[in-house]
């Protein structure tokens, strides 16, 4: 009986899948922030440096159900726009410093549309697209890390021509597993 349970869970876990949506940012700029991540960010090896539009959740829809739902969100949607400005935290709430990305009516879309689509709850009543550069920073060091980041990250533009969903592997290190590309204007 404990050898079936033990089988049927196993089962049932193989049946749940965690994903996430986003953008990644060019490779240019992913080396920019690479040095900073590396030195502020325990997780900067673990995905690229990306704009996050569906934050991660478990899936028991499979890679291609789930592909088609996004595909179909996306079928309409042409490449864009995404400005990054100045830098910002979540300080007290979350200990995070990021770069920031400037009001975006595209990425706020794409946000709720496809939170709805796949039937998930909004996780943050206002969505702050970012890039995480530091984490883990304790609250008394956060003007300190901003300063030895502020110099190095100017203003930066990149046009939007795909949106990956990822998934982590083994050590939890997140890949893409399918790109959707985006049309052109």
């Amino acid at each position: 009986m404990f050898e079936n349970s033990f089988y049927e869970q196993n089962i049932e876990d193989r049946r749940h899948a965690r994903y996430a949506l986003v953008l990644y940012l060019p490779t240019e700029l992913d080396e920019i922030l690479a040095p900073h991540r590396e030195k502020f960010d325990p997780l900067y090896n673990l995905v690229a440096a990306h704009v996050t539009i569906v934050f991660p959740f478990d899936s028991r829809w499979s890679l291609e159900d789930l592909s088609t739902m996004i595909e179909e969100e996306l079928h309409n949607e042409t490449e864009f726009s995404v400005t990054l400005s100045s830098i910002a935290d979540f300080y007290p709430k979350s200990p995070v410093i990021y770069w920031k990305v400037l009001r975006s009516e595209r990425l706020h879309g794409l946000y709720y549309r496809i939170n709805g689509r796949l039937g998930l709850p909004i996780p943050f009543k206002e969505y702050v697209p970012h890039v995480t550069i530091a984490r883990e920073i304790s609250e008394h060091r956060v003007l300190f890390v901003k300063e030895k980041i502020v110099p190095y990250l100017p203003d930066e533009s990149f046009v939007a021509r795909s949106v990956d969903l990822i998934t982590p592997l083994p050590g939890n290190r997140w890949v893409s597993v399918r790109t959707f590309g985006l049309k052109k204007p």
